[in-house]
């Protein structure tokens, strides 16, 4: 089914108001790897098509709009491809939702930069990166790789409109997914990590690898974790990023109209008990690409043009981002559902926080932060402890805590990082949390 057979069929249908198509064309290359012996290697190609439709209802303040979507198959024909959209219309009819418009054409507010991946097939790429991964396990002494999956995809994305809109653009991946091992005293211990990365920066692979290595061997020689109260918590990578996406996945749009966000326009991201100088103001912008993020983007998936956005400015919230639906909804101008967001630094350096007595977990088992009621927690599998003199390996045990007890209270690190959505402080730390020891 050609984009141009698909275009026609949604303009002939009178029950439709409005349709979206969004195709991308996928190119990659996958590696498997046992140890650092080849297990499996293959190409990928793949298109996938998906047609979104919008069916419209009564008139005048009554007015409402429903949409379904549905997977287009490219070998479809043209019965198939009616009896979708039947199928489609009637499940949009269900649904009526306040109406809302879709984007129109507009130009693009961000080019993103062309990919170094660009210019060689992605399979091309894979030994040098295998390479770049594996250099580190050299250095790292009874720390080595038991398994690792490496994925590296080109996708070119195109979105069109009824409306006029089509949006086309370009876009590296790269995935690891790894697991390190090293021996210790109570045997073979493990930890499995991921990295994400849209640009062959070799040295940062092997840096990064050259981290996960290190903190198995520290896994290996880890104590229990034992109890401990009234210890701030430090975070990073991961966890940190969690931790500030809270703020941002509360300064969306579909979240302020739901009311489900605390987040008020013009108010404080902290608390209005924050006092001066016990906290660093939180600074948000909702940002279209960032260096070496995959989901760097020019357009959102409605095709409405990207472009950094300041959510917060000195810890009071300023903008949302979000579907333009939904700032529809709020009288407000559209912004676009963007995937990234910087945090601007703090005031402490990452080496002050790390210095200080408290607690740094480095990996949970999971970790998760509840974007409605602010709690966080997860279960600890690498941690350092210091204790005021030595920093300790501990793992083992749990950490708990609500980002309404610690918004008022944050520190960020002046320094910052790239995460795999945010680009923001490097550590952060958190005042108020229990700490369960390990049993």
């Amino acid at each position: 089914m050609k984009l141009a057979e698909l275009k026609e069929a949604l303009a002939s249908r009178a029950d439709l108001a409005d349709w979206r198509i969004s195709e991308t064309r996928r190119k990659g290359a996958e590696c498997y790897l046992i140890g650092d012996r080849p297990d499996l290697g293959r190409s990928i190609e793949a298109r996938d098509c998906q047609v979104t439709v919008y069916v419209d209802q009564g008139g005048g303040e009554t007015r409402s709009r429903g949409s379904a979507s549905a997977a287009v198959h490219p070998t479809m024909g043209g019965r198939e491809l009616a009896a979708l959209l039947d199928r489609a219309a009637f499940a949009a009819s269900k649904s009526r939702n306040p109406w809302y418009p879709i984007p129109g054409p507009a130009p693009a507010s961000f080019a993103p930069p062309a990919s170094g991946f660009e210019g060689r097939a992605p399979e091309a790429w894979s030994a040098e990166l295998l390479a770049a991964l594996y250099r580190a396990e050299g250095r790292a002494g009874a720390a080595r790789v038991n398994s690792l999956e490496l994925f590296l995809t080109r996708s070119e994305r195109r979105v069109l409109n009824s409306r006029g809109v089509d949006a086309a653009w370009t876009s590296w991946s790269g995935t690891v997914e790894l697991t390190v091992e090293a021996e210790g005293s109570a045997g073979e211990v493990e930890l499995t990590d991921w990295l994400r990365f849209s640009e062959p920066d070799l040295a940062r692979l092997e840096a990064e690898m050259a981290g996960r290595l290190e903190a198995v061997r520290d896994r290996a020689a880890a104590a229990p974790l034992p109890a401990l109260a009234g210890l701030p918590l430090v975070l990073a990578k991961s966890e940190a990023e969690a931790i500030l996406r809270w703020f941002f996945g509360n300064l969306d749009a579909a979240r302020a109209y739901s009311k489900a966000s605390p987040l008020v326009l013009g108010q404080s991201l902290h608390g209005a008990e924050a006092r001066e100088g016990e906290y660093d103001r939180l600074d948000i912008r909702a940002e279209p690409g960032l260096p070496g993020a995959p989901a760097s983007a020019p357009y959102d998936a409605e095709g409405f043009p990207l472009a950094s956005l300041g959510c917060a400015e000195g810890g009071v919230a300023r903008a949302f981002h979000g579907a333009p639906r939904y700032a529809h909804y709020l009288g407000l101008p559209p912004a676009g559902a963007h995937a990234l967001f910087s945090v601007g630094p703090g005031s402490i350096p990452a080496a002050e926080l790390r210095s200080a007595p408290g607690l740094e977990v480095a990996y949970f088992s999971d970790f998760d932060v509840d974007l409605d009621s602010g709690d966080f927690g997860g279960e600890i599998r690498l941690a350092y402890w210091n204790d005021g003199s030595r920093r300790i390996p501990v793992t083992g045990g749990s950490v708990t805590g609500s980002l309404f007890e610690n918004r008022g209270l944050l520190r960020l690190s002046r320094e910052t990082a790239l995460a795999e959505t945010m680009r923001g402080p490097e550590a952060i730390l958190l005042p108020r949390v229990s700490v369960t020891a390990a049993k």
